[in-house]
């Protein structure tokens, strides 16, 4: 095919290039480049490198005036990155940079999640099985089902090759125990081989796994299964490298083979005692209850990654999902984690189901039951406790492999760098990242360890007395991760001098210094004093950040304002909400003068937020300006979770008034959602109807009819209604799907343009929807009263099948445009005429305006025709309306648009007149 050919030429040429030429060159293919290799218009080698982009074959680039192209492929086994289709950019360099690339690294267990912490020891001891001087340990893995045992011995194996203990061409054979554990004999001829007829069925003589692995390793996943005969010619092949095909006598084999076994089982139970004793190194795989909440979360974004390359689509989770899956104890450990996340994902899919989707988002109430069940049970403590480790509300998946490091754990801040930025911004960028992480004073104690904390104690105080400065939670916190990063790594000190740091501060700064080390026993450079005594400066330079915003709960009724602000304030534990009742039996104005006065109680120095329990009161803004100074903002919602995060995020997170309100208007999304969801379940479980749209060729008019319902439904609220849009060319076969499709189903009407005859429901015909009342039939079968007086809704649904039918209808006459592609730019340019007439064009004349229009600027741009240019003297409104604004069409399509042309146009229009 003309297709494959193309993509062929594309990959031929993007295989030419390395990772640097991406980096550095504009390497991709043109369109016309392609069509003269191939000899054929470039109009339908476009159609084609279309089509290939919405397959997700290759990649559009658009640096240039004119659009190159990339494999997809060739660009993921370069660069390591995995897109998702339709992916547009303007270099590959620029795509590289907003991807990140995993480097490749030299030790495979640093990939492994938990490395450094549940699987350090595993590690260790996995390392030194590998290493092992004159050859590798035999080693046994032990834990439960799901811990990950068969990715250890695989990482194993590959660092193995990474040290050259194994050679490039070994390999890695697979064999579990139990899929021959009722058959010993055919089990031990795939472990040892067997001679033609050994035992019943064996046919021909053939080698074993020993042999297949030899030079490499062979992994025996539930070695307790393997029977006792099998372990006692095993253990003989650990003693003596040695083995016997089954049916063999007299005759030994060699083999040089690592053994891993992994067992879910308690060896000494399972395995014979003589056997256990020749297995040198047994290594246990901790299950996932024993990893700390940061493997856990990582692991669960790291799942989801998974799911989202092979999706092509980026994953949203929002904090009570990944919150729901890390504290969920699954009964198959990781295994059945990772089959609940698919489900996740699968659900999710479903929940948003669209023909393109740009972000898929995971809800808690996209969990499988067993994940919400396992959570319902955990006392609340447990919950509050993890839900300070997840500050972000949701956290982003790409679709291409990524690592997920914590970005709540704070790192050390990288001064590497001798430069003279200044060291004021800097730090205090860095306090700021460590406010995010520290909401209040229980941090969990995998942030703040406890050499971390001492330094803290002891700087505190210390600064306290010798500056009498009394410092924040995350300004200690941040100057002992400071301190702590130069005990740990001398490398990064250099000699930095600011300009503005006093003697006096510099002396300071090395008493400090002395007492540290003194303290602490680790040395400090002389070359850190002066940083040092830079950030002291900048503590005794900064006034405490305090929350510059007054937030206020306004409610009626005598204690409903004090309840809410005394639970929000006492989840907090402070006093940050101020509570305004107001009485029922008050009139506005009385209300007014207290809240007025209330308001003016507090400091002027800041702005003040009204969260209101009703919208009318949002009108109270205009007077209460006339009173107060400060900027105020209201917002209509009392709703207790909005107000906990408004409030946390101003007295923990220093939010501004302006990041408050949108913080609300996400929260209130997301709420809405949520909510939606759940009612909609018992709306569809009990009164489900449903609207038929159908076409008897192709999918174009039912799919529009369909679209547009769906649009007048959700904008009123109507959620029991299904749209269901059907394509055949025999009426028979649509009354069959529909029979098919009707089951347990309200069925309100069918809309087409082909007759099912189906006598007990409705038929509305496309010509009654667009040239007679059928809009008015439908939303009357709908049985909402009010849209029957909704005169903008019926005209615009009636334009929009109309503006659909006509592109459908010029699509014919088309030989290289795409109508609905260039529709929005010629839809443009009629509303502007539309409104210099002052009136919206009739159906009729819209579809000869849109099919004239189309084909004109086809002609324009391969300058096939062009009506003369011959202008006139005397021209009306109306055409010095389509002169005036001819230049949206010609500076989209790059065309001259002559006046005899423009004239042909405002005849169309005229004849309407």
């Amino acid at each position: 095919m003309r297709k494959e050919k193309i993509y062929q030429i594309i990959d031929d040429h993007s295989k030419q290039f390395t990772l640097e030429d991406l980096k550095q060159k504009d390497v991709g293919i043109t369109s016309y480049q392609i069509a003269d290799q191939l000899h054929i218009a470039r109009n339908n080698a476009s159609t084609d490198l279309n089509e290939l982009w919405e397959e997700g074959k290759i990649i559009k680039i658009t640096g240039k005036k004119k659009f190159a192209f990339f494999s997809q492929k060739i660009f993921s086994e370069l660069t390591g990155i995995c897109l998702q289709k339709k992916t547009v950019c303007p270099t590959l360099s620029k795509l590289m940079s907003d991807h990140s690339i995993i480097e490749t690294t030299q030790d495979p267990f640093s990939n492994l999640i938990g490395a450094d912490s549940s699987l350090k020891n595993s590690i260790i001891s996995a390392k030194a099985s590998i290493l092992y001087p004159g050859g590798t340990m035999h080693t046994l893995l032990l834990g439960d089902s799901g811990v990950g045992k068969s990715l250890f011995a695989k990482t194993m194996y590959q660092f193995g090759l990474n040290e050259h203990v194994f050679q490039e061409d070994s390999k890695f054979v697979v064999f579990n125990c139990a899929d021959y554990a009722n058959n010993s004999e055919l089990l031990l001829s795939q472990l040892f081989g067997s001679l033609k007829g050994s035992y019943t069925g064996a046919e021909q003589t053939r080698e074993g796994l020993i042999a297949h692995a030899n030079g490499g390793v062979l992994f025996l996943d539930e070695i307790h299964r393997l029977p006792p005969e099998g372990q006692e010619m095993l253990f003989y092949f650990i003693d003596t490298g040695k083995y016997r095909m089954l049916g063999e006598s007299g005759v030994e084999h060699r083999a040089n083979v690592s053994l891993i076994m992994a067992t879910t089982e308690n060896p000494d139970n399972h395995l014979l005692t003589t056997f256990l004793r020749r297995i040198p190194m047994i290594i246990r795989i901790p299950n996932l209850e024993e990893k700390s909440i940061e493997e856990k979360k990582n692991l669960v974004l790291h799942l989801y990654n998974l799911e989202a390359i092979a999706t092509h689509i980026p994953i949203m989770i929002d904090r009570d999902a990944l919150m729901a899956l890390v504290l969920y104890d699954p009964p198959g450990n990781i295994g059945q984690l990772k089959n609940d996340i698919r489900l996740s994902v699968a659900r999710s899919y479903l929940e948003q189901k669209q023909s393109t989707l740009e972000q898929l988002n995971v809800h808690d109430y996209s969990l499988s039951q067993l994940v919400q069940n396992s959570i319902e049970r955990l006392d609340s403590k447990t919950k509050e406790d993890y839900t300070k480790c997840l500050i972000k509300d949701a956290y982003y998946v790409p679709p291409y492999p990524c690592r997920f490091k914590d970005d709540e754990n704070i790192s050390p801040v990288d001064f590497s760098q001798p430069t003279h930025t200044d060291i004021k911004s800097q730090f205090e960028e860095y306090v700021q990242k460590i406010a995010a992480s520290l909401e209040d004073s229980t941090h969990p104690a995998f942030i703040l360890d406890d050499e971390i904390q001492d330094i803290m104690a002891f700087t505190h105080e210390w600064i306290l007395y010798h500056m009498n400065l009394l410092l924040e939670r995350s300004q200690n916190a941040a100057f002992a991760f400071y301190l702590k990063s130069i005990h740990e790594n001398n490398k990064n000190s250099f000699n930095f001098v600011t300009n503005d740091t006093s003697e006096e501060m510099i002396e300071v700064g090395r008493n400090l210094i002395k007492e540290i080390e003194t303290r602490f026993h680790f040395q400090i450079p002389d070359s850190q004093v002066h940083m040092i005594a830079s950030i002291l400066q900048t503590f005794k330079n900064n006034e405490p950040r305090t929350s510059k915003i007054h937030m206020f709960v306004l409610a009626h009724g005598d204690s409903l304002a004090t309840n809410i602000a005394g639970v929000v304030n006492n989840l907090l534990n402070g006093s940050f909400l101020i509570p305004f009742d107001m009485s029922l039996t008050k009139n506005v104005d009385e209300i007014l003068d207290d809240l007025i006065i209330t308001i003016q109680k507090e400091p002027d120095d800041g702005d003040i937020i009204l969260f209101v329990d009703m919208g009318s009161l949002t009108s109270i803004e205009d007077i209460l300006k006339q009173h107060i100074s400060q900027r105020i903002f209201v917002v209509p919602t009392i709703h207790t979770v909005i107000l906990l995060e408004s409030v946390r995020k101003v007295s923990y997170l220093n939010y501004t008034a302006e990041a408050v309100l949108n913080d609300v208007v996400r929260m209130t999304k997301k709420l809405d959602h949520a909510l939606e969801h759940h009612i909609k379940k018992y709306i569809k479980q009990y009164t489900e109807k449903v609207i038929y749209t159908i076409c008897h060729s192709g999918e174009g008019t039912a799919r529009y009819l369909e679209m547009y319902l769906k649009n007048i439904l959700e904008k009123n609220n109507i959620f029991n209604i299904d749209i269901i849009s059907l394509s055949n060319d025999s009426p028979k076969k649509i009354r069959k799907m529909i029979q098919n499709t009707s089951q347990r189903k309200e069925v309100l009407c069918i809309i087409g343009n082909i007759d099912p005859e189906i006598e007990e429901y409705p038929f509305i015909s496309l010509e009654d929807i667009l040239m007679r009342d059928g809009v008015t039939k439908v939303i009357r079968l709908l049985g909402d009263e009010h849209l029957l007086q909704d005169q903008k809704t019926i005209y615009s649904f009636k334009r929009d099948i109309f503006i659909d039918v006509s592109l459908e209808t010029v699509q014919k006459y088309l030989l290289y445009l795409d109508a609905k592609k260039i529709a929005p730019v010629i839809l443009d340019f009629i509303e502007k005429i539309e409104r210099v007439l002052q009136k919206n064009c009739d159906n009729n004349i819209l579809i000869k305006l849109i099919i004239h229009i189309c084909c004109m600027v086809e002609r324009l741009m391969f300058g096939e025709y062009s009506a003369p240019d011959d202008i006139e003297t005397n021209t009306s409104d109306l055409l010095n309306a389509i002169i005036k604004n001819k230049a949206i069409l010609e500076n989209t399509f790059h065309i001259q648009i002559t006046f005899g042309e423009c004239k042909f146009i405002s005849e169309i229009f005229q004849n309407e007149q």
